[in-house]
């Protein structure tokens, strides 16, 4: 782990999902607030920013019991996590973290400055505190990685019930046609019974009518007889 530029590719299952997390940490020179130091970058592809932030801010403050707050003055995002303790940074000595979230392409970019006694963790000021602040950021892309996948099941879960919805009011439609059917059927049969009945009801004024006429008939012939 000589070069300046060190990449780490961390390959590793989360929540038994089967996962694959990559995510690639690499030492820059970038300015901040207190000027242009030494820096490490954390790549977190397909991450939002607003919601690596959110995460970043309440991650330190579980896992360090640090707060976070945006850096007096500094109007690019940057935050401020000071004075606590980092495993393996400082040499016993608290440290102050600045950091700031950007978008990068589908993605985002994590990036910290660490403020040591001796100066701004990097490579060539520490190899092994280097080191721990690096495994620091990947044990962060692990907690993104376990967030996205949170996200990723709540947005199934969400389609499931959307689906469940759905399979609910193709089951209510298809009750709703049936009992129409079950409805239409009857009222064919009501409207059979009504034309069996007209039929028989017509027969029956058919005659009674031949009957007036026959009476009529017979009247008139009385009344020829005068």
């Amino acid at each position: 782990m000589k070069d300046l530029h060190f990449t780490l590719i961390f390959l590793a299952l989360i929540l038994g999902a089967g996962t694959t997390l990559t995510a690639q940490v690499s030492a820059r020179q970038q300015a901040m607030s207190r000027g242009d130091q030494p820096s490490l970058v954390l790549e977190l592809p397909g991450a939002e920013d607003d919601d690596v932030e959110d995460l970043w801010t309440d991650w330190l403050k579980d896992t360090y019991g640090v707060k976070t707050k945006s850096t007096k003055g500094n109007k690019q995002g940057e935050l401020s996590s000071l004075n606590f303790q980092l495993e393996g940074v400082g040499r016993g000595s608290k440290v102050d973290l600045y950091s700031r979230v950007n978008e990068v392409g589908d993605g985002s970019e994590l990036t910290i400055w660490i403020a040591t006694p001796a100066g701004y963790v990097s490579p060539a000021l520490d190899q092994g505190q280097y080191v721990a602040a690096e495994k620091m950021l990947m044990n962060f892309a692990l907690a993104v990685s376990r967030d996205q996948i949170e996200q990723d099941v709540e947005s199934e879960e969400d389609q499931l019930s959307d689906l469940e919805k759905e399979l609910d009011r193709l089951r209510r439609d298809k009750e709703k046609a049936e009992k129409d059917i079950v409805d239409a059927r009857q009222k064919i049969a009501d409207l059979e019974e009504e034309i069996r009945r007209n039929i028989l009801d017509q027969e029956r004024k058919q005659r009674e009518i031949e009957e007036q006429i026959s009476r009529v008939e017979a009247t008139k012939r009385k009344l020829k007889g005068f």
